[in-house]
């Protein structure tokens, strides 16, 4: 096989998948399935839907769960953290709490040097358009933030949380090892989170195909 065909054949077979938005598609499904904002609420509000208690690496030791032969890790993708050591547009952010983007196994200390994370900006009931900002996020068609309820140390005046797709911070790897480790995604809140950043990151339509193919 040539060349230009070898990467033909590379490029059918990630024709499906490197740009595919039919994921997003089938989160939005679920939540219309709901019901109104209140019902989507409730179902993803309850313990453990989105959000659940940070996963330590010990107690997955202990449990069998992962083998010695496996990097230890001190956070995961998803994570919900507090650090005053991220940057963001050259400013450093202090009093934020932050989701952890980068991927797990870029987390393992002396892997990268620097880490990605997403901003977490808490929706107040005083604000005036909270109402109208928590049925944006749970029809889940906003492409510039994600749905996460309230957290386990929030005032009552914490009526749920957004993650900023809009920008991403960074923070050196060494520095994401002293920050305070609040709650893990749940399995769902972690594929619901990894869709919405590859659409963020890699979508695209039939037009940029044809772009990348005749121009």
């Amino acid at each position: 096989m040539s060349a230009p065909a070898r990467l033909e054949a590379l490029e059918a077979a990630l024709r499906e998948f490197s740009h595919d938005d039919r994921a997003v598609g089938i989160v939005r499904e679920f939540a219309e399935k709901l019901g109104k904002t209140k019902q989507r609420q409730a179902v993803f509000n309850q313990s453990g839907a989105l959000v659940r208690l940070p996963i330590a690496y010990e107690a997955v030791r202990e449990q069998g769960i992962v083998c010695a032969e496996e990097d230890p890790f001190t956070f995961l993708q998803g994570d919900i953290i507090a650090t005053d050591a991220a940057y963001f547009l050259g400013e450093r952010l202090v009093n934020a709490r932050f989701v952890i983007a980068s991927s797990t196994c870029d987390l393992v200390p002396g892997r990268r040097e620097y880490a990605a994370l997403l901003r977490l900006t808490p929706v107040m009931a005083d604000n005036p358009r909270a109402k109208e900002v928590i049925g944006e996020l749970l029809s889940f068609r906003s492409i510039r933030r994600m749905y996460l309820p309230p957290l386990a140390d929030d005032s009552k005046q914490v009526v749920c949380h957004a993650i900023e797709f809009d920008g991403i911070a960074q923070i050196r790897t060494t520095d994401l090892q002293l920050a305070t480790r609040y709650a893990s995604l749940s399995l769902v809140g972690w594929r619901v989170f990894g869709t919405l950043v590859r659409n963020l990151m890699a979508r695209t339509g039939e037009a940029e195909v044809k772009l990348r193919t005749q121009a």
